[in-house]
């Protein structure tokens, strides 16, 4: 054999094995969830420490790093503003997979009521994971035995009931703004008083200082269990397992049904087969048991939905919740 037709052998040997490998290269890429994400994820919390969403971003770190889903893992809070601080943030980093921000029903109002010049939309929105809904509570001892009878009262002098509930704009305000608006009830006629959260509500109201509370049903079903509190009705399709014994809005008349839902969404920029594969990384990662596990502990109704679903989804809540803020004088 001639030293050139040895040299050719060799040179075409080698760019077959070229070729096997930059196949095998591309197949290892696709089926990573995500190249970026595997390497390292990053999560922004919206809000500050020990909230839901700074709890949920923990949850999933967890999750990511516990199935080896990412060799590094950060949970970042960027506070403010009901979320519109991260949503901003997020918006001016075009291009980058692997960051993934919580979003939810607290953001959609934030951004009406703000005037936030940056919305969801303008992001990548990847899927809703999880969703749970409000009650409406009153003290033990309180007159108001159904949801009838606190619309009566509101009808009667509006002004004197006083209710309390997470800050403005959040759910536990729009659903009190919504029972309150098919009651009659002005926006300006609502008397409701806002708190940093549902524990600092329920000593408001064990307290005598309000009416009515409006709190995740998670957070007061231990209450009404003991007979501190009375639950009037569940802002929910369907009973909840938190309050199995109480009816629905919708069981007594009232047509009303908003959930809190949680979401992932990324950064704007991406091309289709990134926004494929974080999605993909997505459903993998709250397949995983330790997700499961964080669902039943936090009593989260999985409520997992991505692609044109969790699109269509979104759409139609941005326009509720601007109705309702719009309603409210809120926006």
């Amino acid at each position: 054999m001639t030293a050139r037709r040895t040299l050719t052998r060799i040179g075409l040997a080698a760019a077959s094995l070229l070729l096997v490998g930059a196949g095998v290269g591309e197949a290892y890429e696709a089926a990573r969830p995500s190249a970026g994400m595997h390497d390292k994820l990053r999560i922004i919390a919206p809000a500050a420490p020990g909230g839901g969403w700074d709890t949920t971003a923990r949850e999933l770190q967890n999750a990511a790093q516990a199935n080896d889903l990412t060799g590094t893992g950060e949970v970042l809070n960027v506070e403010g503003a009901g979320g519109t601080i991260g949503l901003a943030r997020l918006v001016n980093q075009p291009g980058d997979t692997n960051t993934l921000m919580l979003t939810g029903t607290t953001m959609l109002g934030a951004v009406e009521i703000n005037g936030s010049p940056a919305t969801v939309q303008d992001t990548t929105p990847i899927a809703k994971i999880t969703e749970d809904f409000d009650a409406i509570v009153v003290p033990a001892n309180s007159p108001l035995r159904t949801t009838a009878d606190l619309v009566q009262r509101w009808r009667t002098d509006p002004g004197a009931v006083a209710v309390g509930g997470g800050s403005i704009g959040s759910l536990d305000h729009l659903l009190a703004g919504s029972l309150a608006g098919a009651a009659g009830v002005g926006p300006s006629d609502l008397n409701y008083i806002a708190h940093s959260g549902g524990g600092e509500m329920v000593a408001s109201l064990l307290g005598g200082h309000l009416d009515v509370g409006v709190a995740n049903t998670n957070e007061i079903s231990d209450q009404v269990e003991t007979g501190e509190l009375r639950a009037l009705g569940v802002g929910a399709p369907e009973r909840s397992g938190d309050l199995p014994g109480t009816p629905t809005l919708r069981e007594q008349g009232i047509d009303i049904a908003m959930s809190n839902w949680r979401g992932l969404t990324a950064a704007p920029g991406l091309d289709e087969a990134d926004e494929k594969r974080i999605q993909d990384y997505v459903r993998k990662l709250t397949a995983t048991p330790q997700w499961r596990d964080a669902l039943e502990r936090n009593n989260w109704i999985d409520a997992f939905q991505t692609g044109p679903e969790f699109q269509r989804f979104l759409r139609q809540d941005t326009e509720n919740i601007r109705a309702i803020t719009s309603r409210l004088g809120l926006s």
